[in-house]
C-alpha cells in the first residue's frame, strides 16, 4: 500500500515534470475554451503580449486552419467548436513568430467531470513531412522515369512495326520497279502510292498521340474532334462531346492539362470499361472549367487497387494539381464510371 502511495506521488511528479518540460504545446481550458494553464513549449508560441483569455482569440491569432477530408487547411468548423474531432488526431497548421506557417499533429480532448476540462496538445510535425516529401519525391521520380521509359518503347515498337516496315516495302517496291512491264508498272505504282498513304497515318496517328497540332492551333474542342475521329476510325470508339466553349481558348498549360487528363480517362474506359461509348461535357464559366468524361460500362470499385500500374489515375491527379485543379473519380461496379476534372480560372 505504501509503495503504491509512493508510485501516485512519483507519478504527479512526473506528470508535471513531463507538461513543462515536453516540446509539444500543451493547454489545459476549461469548458468556455478560457486557458487554465500553458506549458512553456506554448508559451514560446502564444507570446505573453496577445490577448489569449479566449483560446479561440489567442489560437486564430497564429492559426492557419487545420486539414480535413476536402481541404488542406481551413478553418470552416473549426476543432474548438467541431465536437467530432474531440478525443481524434488531426493536422492543423500555426504561425510561429518568425511567420513561417508551421504543421502541428493536435489532439483535443474533453476529460470526464463536470467540469468540462480540456486539453489541446499539438506537436510540431515538420520534420516528419519533409522526410515525407524527400519520399513521395523519390517515388514521383521513378514513377515518372518508368512512363517516360514506356512510353518511348511504345513509339520505337510503333515505329519499327509500321513506319520501318512500311518504308522498307517501298524500297523493296522501288526496286522491282526496273522489272516491270508498262502494263504492270502502272498496278505497281498504285500500290505503291496505297503503302505511302498507309504510312503517312502511321506517322500522322502517332504525331497526334505526341501532340496535336490544332490544339495549339485552334484549342481544345478543335483537338478533341480531331481525336475523337481518330478513335472511332482506329478502333470503333463513338465519343459524344457537349462543349459551351465556343472556340474559347485558355492557358497553354490548361489546355494541356485538360487534353492529357481526358486522352487519359478515354484509354482508360477502353482498355477496362469494355464499352464502345464515351460522353464529354466541357463547361466553362467565368470561375471554373469543368470536364467530365463518363461511360456506362463494367465499372469498378473504388476502394480495389487500380488494374495495370495504377500510373494513369496517378497521372491524371499530378496533371491536374499542375493548374490548381482536382480530378474526382465516381465508379461502381456495373454501373459505369465517371472522371470530373475541375479547374479553377483566375482572372
Amino acid at each position: 500500500m505504501e509503495r503504491m502511495c509512493s508510485t501516485v506521488v512519483n507519478l504527479d511528479k512526473w506528470m508535471l515534470q513531463y507538461f513543462e518540460e515536453s516540446s509539444d504545446m500543451i493547454i489545459f481550458l476549461d469548458k468556455h475554451n478560457h486557458i487554465l494553464y500553458m506549458n512553456h513549449a506554448a508559451q514560446k508560441v502564444l507570446t505573453t503580449g496577445e490577448n489569449v483569455s479566449q483560446i479561440t482569440d489567442a489560437l486564430c491569432t497564429y492559426c492557419q486552419g487545420f486539414t480535413n477530408e476536402s481541404e488542406k487547411m481551413t478553418c470552416i468548423n473549426c476543432f474548438t467548436h467541431n465536437q467530432k474531432l474531440q478525443n481524434e488526431t488531426f493536422q492543423v497548421f500555426m504561425k510561429d513568430k518568425e511567420g513561417n506557417t508551421v504543421p502541428y499533429s493536435a489532439s483535443y480532448v474533453e476529460m470526464a467531470g463536470e467540469e468540462k476540462i480540456k486539453v489541446l496538445s499539438m506537436q510540431d510535425v515538420s520534420p516528419q513531412l519533409r522526410t515525407q516529401a524527400i519520399h513521395h519525391q523519390k517515388t514521383l521520380t521513378q514513377k515518372i522515369i518508368s512512363t517516360q521509359e514506356s512510353e518511348r518503347k511504345r513509339i520505337s515498337r510503333e515505329l519499327h512495326d509500321s513506319v520501318v516496315q512500311e518504308l522498307l516495302n517501298v524500297v523493296v517496291d522501288f526496286r522491282l520497279l526496273k522489272y516491270k512491264t508498262d502494263e504492270e508498272l502502272s498496278k505497281h505504282t498504285q500500290l505503291m502510292e496505297g503503302t505511302m498513304t498507309r504510312l503517312i497515318d502511321d506517322i500522322r496517328n502517332l504525331s497526334l498521340e505526341l501532340r496535336p497540332s490544332s490544339l495549339d492551333d485552334f484549342g481544345l474542342e478543335a483537338a478533341f474532334r480531331s481525336h475523337f475521329r481518330q478513335l472511332e476510325k482506329n478502333y470503333g470508339l463513338e465519343v459524344e462531346m457537349l462543349s459551351n466553349l465556343e472556340g474559347r481558348r485558355f492557358d497553354s498549360e490548361i489546355e494541356t492539362v485538360v487534353y492529357r487528363v481526358t486522352q487519359e480517362a478515354i484509354l482508360n474506359a477502353m482498355k477496362y470499361a469494355e464499352t464502345d461509348e464515351v460522353y464529354i461535357n466541357i463547361a466553362y464559366d467565368k470561375d471554373e472549367l469543368t470536364v467530365e468524361i463518363a461511360d456506362q460500362g463494367k465499372g469498378f470499385d473504388i476502394s480495389s487497387p487500380p488494374k495495370g500500374t495504377g500510373l494513369g489515375l496517378f497521372g491524371m491527379q499530378e496533371r491536374a494539381e499542375i493548374v490548381g485543379g482536382t480530378v474526382n473519380i465516381n465508379s461502381e461496379a456495373g454501373r459505369g464510371t465517371q472522371v470530373t476534372l475541375t479547374i479553377p480560372i483566375g482572372g
